[in-house]
């Protein structure tokens, strides 16, 4: 029973984790407003992805090495720039007529792009390495001390199956919720969605260069 309760708060720490609106979920929208679930979903799962990189780092003690100054400016200096071009251009794509693909060559690029887009999104955003290497390090240590290395492995993925769950949540929604509305706000949707992403780099420049000066 003790465990089954520590699985259960530990979901909802994953899912605590996803909710906050962030670039993972305006990229995510965005992906499901134009092209559907599986662009959406796959934006998610390789968000996820880099979520269990920096899992597997933590296991090997890599916490220092992460959030070490030089390392975090790199992020906030590759975090920006990736934002600030993914919010452009899904601004330029808003003002153009939605399409929807038909070339299956041309699919399969837009399904690896979406999975990298969600995975280089989570690799590089410090509110993420700050979670991972901060939070969710100092929680390890302590249940090291407590359960053994299968239980805490066991919680750990709890983790990963919060996010998952959020992540099918806002796809399936966002794909059935696009059906509903008509083309101009679909693409106010995605203007929206691509000025959130770019503010968003913004502000990673800016700490960039508060933490460089």
């Amino acid at each position: 029973m003790d465990f089954l309760l520590l699985f259960i708060k530990f979901t909802v720490l994953g899912i605590s984790l996803a909710a906050p609106v962030g670039p993972i979920n305006f990229e995510m929208i965005k992906r499901g407003i134009t092209d559907g679930f599986w662009q959406s979903w796959l934006v998610g799962l390789g968000g996820v992805t880099a979520d269990f990189l920096f899992l597997i780092l933590i296991f090997f003690g890599a916490s220092q090495f992460m959030q070490h100054k030089v390392v975090v400016l790199a992020m906030y200096a590759i975090g920006a720039i990736m934002l600030m071009y993914l919010g452009i251009s899904s601004m330029k794509s808003s003002i153009k007529r939605i399409k929807v693909m038909s070339n299956l060559a041309e699919e399969h690029v837009r399904i690896s792009n979406a999975y990298l887009t969600g995975f280089f999104i989570a690799l590089v955003n410090p509110i993420n390495i700050v979670f991972w290497f901060g939070v969710y390090g100092s929680t390890l240590a302590t249940l090291s001390k407590k359960e053994t290395l299968a239980t805490s492995v066991l919680l750990s993925m709890a983790i990963f199956i919060g996010i998952i769950l959020w992540n099918l949540n806002i796809a399936f929604t966002v794909h059935f919720g696009r059906e509903l509305v008509k083309d101009r706000l679909l693409r106010m949707i995605t203007f929206v969605a691509g000025f959130c992403l770019f503010w968003f780099g913004v502000g990673f420049a800016i700490e960039f260069i508060r933490a460089t000066l």
